[in-house]
């Protein structure tokens, strides 16, 4: 009995230890891989934050860069910026008070030809009213392809890309608050990438930055195996933004995560556990849980049955 049980440990942990090695935790995301039409254009920085005093005259720019290989023609246009849903799906178009300063912005030049690896200043100046209401302004700057590069004479398609303007009203009744409200970590997540997320609510009337950070380590030892650098996201009035924390490298173990939520100076720290294992890696288990309690019992039955006095 006593070499029958150690065949069997042996037999458990190497089976264990071999699929572990052979199935690793799979990826639960794509890669999109379709290729342009070699007009590439960028645009530096993605997002600005201003100070808008009423009846004052603010000026600012941006680059625009043609990172391909081929030339174009751009236009720059501003457009109301909204957000629908926790996700912030952006929204383009919406008139409403708190996406005025669009009407605002007025640029030098609307119109630029760019050769190949050419960067311009694109520059622009915002004539704040003096009767603004005491909200959040926002808009999206964006610069497009026109459409008229010679391609051969296949069809080209418009490129665009877009500079957030955050505007916060100086003076007047303009109140910034807001709050965690939430935390989403599963103690069980079966594919990668391991995946936590906050969320947080505006409740004041102009936008403010949170801050976070994301921290994975050894549920054992407390060894680090991933920290995120310290991320910010913009959260506009009256919303409640959601807020993805992800390590994609996570292999199958047992984790300890600390998500640290910065807001308007308060700081708060969330630590959760989490498992990191498919499903049949835990099917696995149980079957081999069962067939070792099956042999633990039939061991046990055999040794009474062979001590039982033969009559």
């Amino acid at each position: 009995m006593k070499m029958f049980g150690s065949w069997f440990k042996f037999f458990v942990v190497g089976l264990l230890m071999g699929v572990v090695g052979v199935m690793p935790v799979t990826n639960s995301y794509a890669t999109d891989g379709s290729s342009g039409d070699n007009i590439q254009i960028t645009l530096s920085p993605t997002s600005v934050h201003e100070e808008l005093k009423p009846g004052e005259i603010k000026t600012g720019s941006f680059k625009l860069i043609n990172s391909g290989a081929r030339p174009f023609n751009a236009k720059v246009y501003a457009s109301p910026y909204q957000v629908n849903g926790e996700d912030y799906e952006p929204v383009f178009g919406s008139d409403i008070p708190q996406t005025q300063v669009s009407r605002w912005v007025k640029f030098s030049q609307e119109t630029f030809s760019l050769k190949p690896n050419q960067t311009v200043e694109v520059k622009y100046e915002i004539n704040v009213p003096k009767d603004i209401p005491a909200v959040g302004q926002y808009a999206a700057l964006f610069a497009e392809t026109t459409g008229e590069e010679d391609n051969g004479g296949a069809v080209i398609t418009k490129k665009r890309v877009g500079m957030i303007l955050y505007g916060k009203v100086s003076g007047g009744d303009t109140r910034q608050s807001g709050e965690l409200i939430s935390s989403d970590v599963a103690f069980w997540q079966q594919n990668r990438p391991l995946s936590s997320k906050i969320r947080v609510k505006n409740t004041g009337n102009t936008d403010f930055m949170s801050y976070s950070k994301f921290k994975v380590k050894n549920f054992f030892g407390g060894k680090v195996r991933y920290e995120s650098q310290n991320l910010d996201h913009a959260v506009l009035p009256d919303t409640v933004r959601a807020i993805n924390l992800e390590w994609n490298d996570a292999t199958i173990g047992l984790y300890k995560v600390e998500i640290e939520s910065q807001i308007l100076g308060k700081t708060e720290i969330i630590e959760k556990t989490v498992l990191m294992a498919p499903f049949w890696l835990l099917a696995v288990i149980l079957i081999l849980l069962l067939i070792i309690i099956g042999g633990i019992v039939y061991a046990i039955f055999k040794k009474r049955r062979t001590k039982t006095p033969q009559e």
